[in-house]
């Protein structure tokens, strides 16, 4: 009766039962289906199941993104609005006053963030929490990280626990492990059993590398699957949405320009930048990090400010800043999205272009201002409040937004962008589900055009390596998410067969063609 909104999808309905049943069974769980799915809205009508027919009106603590806390009162709102709901949020005087709300009102359920979870504790403990939910719970994959050891002390007594996020394992067994652990910590008790008993076929240190035959592998991760398989439910989009258009990824090879194949040789070799000073002699800047200035001269090299100086100074630029074609041809990877973004322009379809840095963001400003394109910024400084206005703006028709400028890690999360049907990660992240993450902010329900991923990379450095380490990834999760096939439905034999084919793929990988896309690739 409470429960207004709308109907719930089947798979959804079946997502409520399998809730229902770990409840009844007083025993947590990890509901991991793939991103855009409806995690939201299944948690939500768990909540208005417990309290219609369980007598259980809470309160439930439900942990959340800061970018994501409006859209779960939205979505409260729209589909349980009798659901008693308070937004713990805000500056010190206005929490103080929540808190006395919370103290002497009752309610059903307390949407917060990860950072007033552990800023204030000494009041929030202090509730009789009967659900504790945590959305995007791959943040409990650091079992010493704050959050988790803050919730795991002052926030133990809840009987409940659920976890809500669409990539359960982002880079190896032990952070499964954290995940599980915090679910059920009394079965889930030691990180050392967990990874003598599975790791094996995932080891890369020599240290931990055993030879195993490929039914040992098959044997250790079946037996991985079964332990999983109570407290893990998953669903795929293609799996339960056949209207649902394709979601098409493009590796897009790009070579270093002139500048960037000097500065990358200088940084490999000597771990410095050479610049040559005022009176025609050269200096040497010695930086830290190797991999992060590698990773920074692949992507342009104004990111260091003095290479822009020198090179302003020589082309008579007065003020030391470079614009026009001289900003984009000393990047390969500029370079390549010119020559890209007019052909998606002139064609009509709108663009989300991810990018790591937000210096890199900065340029593109200057490159859209150039090349007239108009554009909508979100990055990790972007307001909550400011970011609903700006998602509203890019979806709206009447508005014309060509290009969604994001940061992976803030844009990535939360954002339903389904007016693109174009992503252009410019970087990738060493954790491949970030960039997942951030093309199904297009590719989700709602979306009715085939969506097309065009990954940029620059051939011969650091970022093949960024990407191999990121197909390593997704090779151990397809074998341990994927094949278990944790969706209630698939058979034994289906299971089998596709863990079979993964293992036996292993030994056909092989890199993709290296050549550079010349102009009539491009336009296909």
């Amino acid at each position: 009766n409470m429960l207004v909104g709308g109907q719930l999808k089947p798979y959804q309905l079946q997502g409520l039962e399998w809730l229902v049943s770990l409840y009844n069974n007083n025993l947590n769980g990890i509901l991991a289906d793939e991103m855009g799915l409806g995690k939201t809205i299944q948690t939500i009508a768990l909540i208005v199941h417990l309290i219609d027919y369980k007598k259980n009106p809470g309160p439930s603590l439900i942990i959340v993104p800061l970018s994501t806390l409006s859209n779960w009162a939205a979505e409260f709102q729209r589909w349980a609005p009798d659901v008693g709901v308070i937004q713990y949020k805000g500056l010190p005087h206005v929490r103080k006053m929540l808190a006395q709300s919370i103290r002497t009102n009752r309610f059903n359920v307390l949407l917060t963030t990860y950072e007033y979870i552990m800023r204030d504790r000494s009041i929030l403990s202090k509730v009789s929490w009967k659900y504790l939910i945590v959305d995007e719970g791959h943040r409990m994959k650091n079992h010493h990280c704050k959050l988790t050891q803050i919730l795991n002390t002052y926030y133990i007594h809840a009987p409940h626990r659920l976890l809500l996020t669409g990539t359960p394992l982002q880079n190896n067994l032990p952070e499964l492990w954290a995940l599980l652990n915090f679910i059920l910590p009394t079965i889930f008790k030691c990180a050392t059993t967990f990874t003598d008993w599975f790791n094996a076929p995932f080891a890369t240190l020599p240290s931990e590398k055993v030879e195993l035959n490929h039914e040992e592998t098959l044997l250790i991760i079946r037996r991985l699957h079964k332990v999983l398989r109570p407290f893990l439910l998953r669903r795929l989009k293609k799996e339960v949405e056949s209207q649902l258009p394709e979601k098409v990824e493009y590796i897009i090879k790009c070579e270093l320009s002139a500048l960037q194949r000097c500065l990358y040789h200088a940084m490999s070799k000597n771990r410095t930048l050479i610049i040559e000073n005022q009176n025609g002699k050269s200096g040497r800047r010695a930086l830290m990090n190797k991999l992060m200035q590698l990773r920074k001269i692949c992507n342009h090299p104004f990111l260091f400010d003095e290479i822009e100086e020198r090179l302003a100074q020589s082309l008579g630029y007065k003020d030391g800043f470079i614009n026009g074609p001289d900003l984009f041809r000393v990047s390969g990877k500029f370079e390549l999205l010119d020559r890209i973004l007019p052909k998606l322009k002139a064609t009509g379809h709108k663009v989300l272009l991810f990018c790591q840095m937000t210096a890199v963001m900065d340029l593109f400003e200057i490159y859209f201002a150039y090349r007239n394109y108009t554009y909508i910024r979100l990055d990790g400084t972007t307001k909550a409040d400011d970011r609903c206005e700006l998602l509203k703006n890019f979806n709206d028709d009447s508005i014309d937004s060509f290009i969604f400028l994001l940061s992976t890690r803030a844009g990535g999360v939360g954002l339903n962008l389904q007016k693109a049907d174009t992503v252009i990660l410019f970087d990738s992240d060493w954790n491949p589900h970030q960039d997942q993450q951030a093309q199904d902010r297009a590719h989700r329900i709602g979306q009715k055009n085939e969506v097309r991923v065009l990954r940029l990379m620059t051939v011969n450095t650091i970022e093949e390596k960024i990407l191999a380490c990121a197909r390593y990834k997704l090779n151990v999760d397809e074998k341990v998410i994927q094949a278990g096939m944790f969706n209630r439905s698939s058979t034994s034999s289906e299971r089998h067969d596709y863990l079979e084919q993964l293992i036996e793929g292993d030994d056909d990988i092989k890199d993709d063609d290296e050549d550079i896309p010349d102009d009539e690739i491009l336009n296909q």
